[in-house]
C-alpha cells in the first residue's frame, strides 16, 4: 500500500508534468486535439472509477445538464485549450508559475462577488502572489507592460487561469448535490465534445498530431495518470489527512513544473523566474485556512457535501 504522503507527491509531479509535455507537444500547433484528446480519456477512467463506486448514475435536469456544459466550458473549452495555446509561444516553467495564482484569484472572486471575508494575513500573501505573477508575465521588467503589453504566451496564461477560477465558482452549486467524482467525471465529457468540432474543423492537426504513435502514449498516460490517478489521489488525501494538509501540497506543482521543465525540455529558469516564483511557496503560510474557509457554504450542508466541494474550491480538480 502506498503511502499517502507519497501519493500527494505523486500527484503533484503528474500535473506539473502536462506543462513540459504540453510545450514538447506544442511544435504540432494541435491544442484542441490535445484538449479534447486528454477530456475523453480522463472520462474513460474517471467514469469507470465512478460505476464501481455506483456514483455514475445520477439524476439529470436541465439544469445540471447547463451546470455541467458550463463547466465543460470555462475548465476545457478555456482553461486547458488556451493553456496549451499558450505554451506554444513561452516556456513550460512560465506557464506553471502563472497557473498557480489560481487559488488567490479563487479567492479575490469570493470577495468581489460573494462578500466572503478574507483574513488580514492572507491579503499579504494574496499581494506576493499578484506581484509574483507580475514579475513572470513581464520577465522582471515590471514597467514594460506599459509600453510592450505582455506576450502572447504569457497573456493566453492569464486568460486561462481565469476559464479555470470560473470552473471552480461555477462547480459549487452540483457539488452540493453531487460526488466530486461524478461532477469531474461528466465535466471531461462536456469539455470534449465542446471542442470536437474544433478538432473536426482542423483533421490536419488530427494526422500531424496523433499520427506518431509516442504521441498518443504521451496523450494516453495524460489522461489517465494526470487527469485520472492524479485527480484520485488527492481526494483520498482529502479523505485521509483533510483538506488543509493535502492542499499543501498543491504548492508543489509550480515548483515541480519548473523543474520538470528543466529536464524534459533543458528549460533553465531564469532569475525573473526564480524571484516571481518565491512567493508561490509562501501561499502555505497562510493558505491552510484560507482555503477551507472558503470552501465552505454554510451551515446547512452536510458533511459530505463539505467534504465533496472542498477541493474544487481550495484548488482545481485537475491543475493542468
Amino acid at each position: 500500500m502506498i503511502n499517502i504522503h507519497v501519493k500527494l507527491i505523486a500527484m503533484g509531479v503528474l500535473w506539473a508534468s502536462s506543462y513540459p509535455l504540453g510545450r514538447y507537444l506544442a511544435v504540432y500547433d494541435a491544442p484542441q486535439v490535445i484538449t479534447a484528446f486528454r477530456a475523453l480519456v480522463a472520462f474513460v477512467i474517471l467514469a469507470l472509477v465512478a460505476h464501481f463506486r455506483g456514483q455514475l448514475k445520477i439524476k439529470w435536469t436541465r439544469q445540471l445538464l447547463y451546470q455541467i456544459i458550463l463547466l465543460g466550458v470555462c475548465g476545457f473549452c478555456i482553461h486547458n485549450f488556451l493553456m496549451f495555446s499558450a505554451l506554444e509561444h513561452t516556456h513550460a516553467g512560465t506557464g506553471a508559475v502563472i497557473n498557480g495564482a489560481i487559488p488567490v484569484l479563487v479567492i479575490c472572486a469570493d470577495y468581489l462577488f460573494f462578500r466572503r471575508k478574507v483574513k488580514r494575513n492572507a491579503v499579504i500573501g494574496i499581494m506576493l502572489s499578484f506581484l509574483g505573477t507580475i514579475i513572470v508575465v513581464t520577465h522582471g521588467d515590471l514597467f514594460s507592460v506599459f509600453s510592450t503589453g505582455v506576450g502572447l504566451g504569457e497573456g493566453l496564461f492569464l486568460i486561462a487561469i481565469l476559464g479555470w477560477t470560473g470552473y471552480t465558482i461555477f462547480g459549487r452549486a452540483p457539488l452540493t448535490l453531487y460526488p466530486a467524482l461524478t461532477i469531474t467525471a461528466y465535466s471531461c465529457l462536456a469539455g470534449g465534445i465542446l471542442m470536437l468540432p474544433l478538432v473536426i474543423s482542423d483533421l490536419p492537426a488530427v494526422f500531424r498530431l496523433l499520427g506518431e504513435g509516442e504521441n498518443i502514449l504521451i496523450l494516453t498516460a495524460q489522461g489517465i495518470l494526470t487527469m485520472g490517478v492524479g485527480f484520485l489521489w488527492y481526494y483520498e488525501g482529502i479523505q485521509k489527512l483533510g483538506p488543509a494538509t493535502a492542499s499543501v501540497y498543491l504548492n508543489l506543482v509550480p515548483v515541480m513544473g519548473v523543474v520538470l521543465a528543466l529536464l524534459i525540455l533543458g528549460e533553465i529558469p531564469g532569475a525573473d523566474l526564480l524571484v516571481g516564483g518565491s512567493p508561490r511557496s509562501r501561499r502555505t503560510s497562510f493558505g491552510k485556512s484560507q482555503w477551507v474557509r472558503h470552501a465552505e457554504i454554510g451551515p446547512t450542508m452536510s458533511s459530505r457535501s463539505k467534504a465533496t466541494l472542498v477541493p474544487h474550491v481550495m484548488k482545481p480538480a485537475f491543475y493542468t
